[in-house]
């Protein structure tokens, strides 16, 4: 790790008032490794002239024992030195240059108290704006007070830093790191908190990363596991999860979990308005939630009825169907046009339907496969606007009333949620927003 300053070179510097000037007290608090110094015109000058701001840091380092690498920024064309929008794009940029030099664990001080009045703003809007990331240090006078102008910058020699006071063992320590208002961090933690409450955890993250290191561990870990949740990736979550008692699954039993993570999804497609994939995401959930309805309400195991193709798909077998009777029940719902084949939610409906006995779960089993029936095709084939009006005057239900029909069906598959349960991504989101106050933002 090293440390590194960037210090604006003032009147003050490097030695006033047998005191030392900004630059020269930090670099005396702070050791910092590399040390660049920025000189307009002026300041240039009196470089020139007497060596005296890398004279006084070498002196400085001897007396430490510590070695300053010196690195001068020279604008020998800057004579205008009360211009801010030259400082702040120039500091902007070097500071730029030093960062893609520094490794992560790299520190990098900013010298505010230093240079011009137009220099110093255009330090403290760079720290406000926390573009990059740096430690401002200011340095309080002497006298705690402004600074007068009696004393003569032009002359400098050896007796200065001899009778420097700020050698003496037990000299103040006038540095104060800043605690700037940390505008940009604000703001892109508010865009944080506005795209997870759209669920949108993607964009989320691509902000999260900007600001990776201001954010707790806990903000930041609980972001990629939102972001996985939402594409379904539970195996990427467990590695997230790996030591924190993070609780954000209402359903933990295997394949279950699975269906029920679906179906939230699905009802966030809802809540997004993106009718479209909501339509045809229903037909994998159906086929899963129709198996376990088949087995827990009528005591049929579909795998008794099926085999499994190379390629994982259930496929009826004519051999097994008619062992467990349900051949000729399958030829009749069908007029006779039952075909082998892959295992439809249609197909599975039929039976269901047969075989139960409770009438609220035929009709919703009904309702369901009707539904998709009707817009599987049109969502996943046609290039049309899918909206509630649409759905709607289609299927002869609004999107709230399909959603409350999975709901149902959930609930009768053997998937043992409360209705608080199917809030599950608001709680995480709240979760997430706690750890966010962690930044202390």
């Amino acid at each position: 790790m090293s440390k590194r300053l960037f210090s604006p070179i003032g009147g003050t510097d490097p030695i006033k008032y047998f005191r030392d000037g900004s630059m020269l007290h930090i670099c005396r608090h702070y050791k910092p490794d590399i040390v660049y110094l920025y000189l307009s015109h002026e300041m240039m000058e009196y470089h020139r002239k007497d060596n005296r701001y890398i004279d006084t840091i070498q002196r400085l380092g001897e007396l430490l024992g510590h070695s300053f690498d010196i690195r001068l920024i020279e604008r020998a064309e800057l004579i205008h030195v009360q211009q801010y929008d030259v400082f702040y794009q120039d500091f902007r940029e070097e500071i730029r240059k030093i960062e893609a030099d520094m490794q992560p664990e790299d520190e990098l001080l900013i010298n505010l108290s230093s240079g011009t009045p137009a220099m110093k703003s255009a330090l403290l809007v760079l720290a406000t704006l926390a573009e990059y990331r740096f430690l401002p240090v200011q340095v309080s006078t002497p006298q705690k007070k402004i600074n007068s102008e009696h004393d003569d910058r032009e002359e400098y020699d050896s007796t200065l830093w001899e009778l420097n006071e700020d050698n003496e063992e037990d000299a103040p320590n006038r540095c104060e790191e800043v605690k700037c208002l940390n505008l940009m961090k604000m703001l892109k933690i508010e865009a944080i908190k506005k795209h997870i409450r759209a669920y949108d955890y993607s964009a989320a993250l691509a902000v999260a990363n900007e600001i990776r290191q201001d954010l707790s561990e806990d903000a930041f870990r609980l972001l990629l596991i939102a972001n996985d949740r939402i594409k379904l990736n539970l195996r990427n979550i467990s590695k997230h999860m790996e030591g924190k008692p993070y609780d954000i699954y209402p359903v933990r039993e295997g394949n279950k979990q699975k269906i029920f993570e679906y179906a939230l999804v699905l009802q966030i497609k809802t809540k997004k308005q993106e009718y479209a994939d909501f339509l045809r995401g229903i037909t994998p959930l159906v086929v899963d939630l129709f198996e376990h309805i088949l087995k827990n309400e009528c005591g049929i195991k579909l795998e008794d009825c099926c085999t499994l193709s190379n390629e994982k798909m259930k496929i009826w077998n004519r051999e097994k169907l008619e062992k467990t009777g349900l051949l000729e029940l399958l030829n009749q719902a069908f007029y006779g046009n039952f075909r082998m084949g892959p295992v439809y939610s249609s197909q599975v409906a039929k039976i269901i339907c047969q075989k139960s006995n409770d009438a609220a779960l035929i009709r919703n089993v009904s309702e369901i496969a009707e539904v998709e029936r009707k817009v599987r095709n049109p969502a996943a084939h046609d290039i049309i606007s899918v909206t509630d009006e649409w759905i709607q005057r289609e299927t002869k239900k609004t999107v709230p009333e399909i959603l409350a029909i999975i709901k149902y069906l959930v609930r009768r598959s053997g998937i043992h949620v409360k209705e608080g349960d199917w809030n599950s991504y608001d709680s995480m989101n709240v979760k997430i927003e706690q750890y966010l106050r962690q930044t202390g933002v």
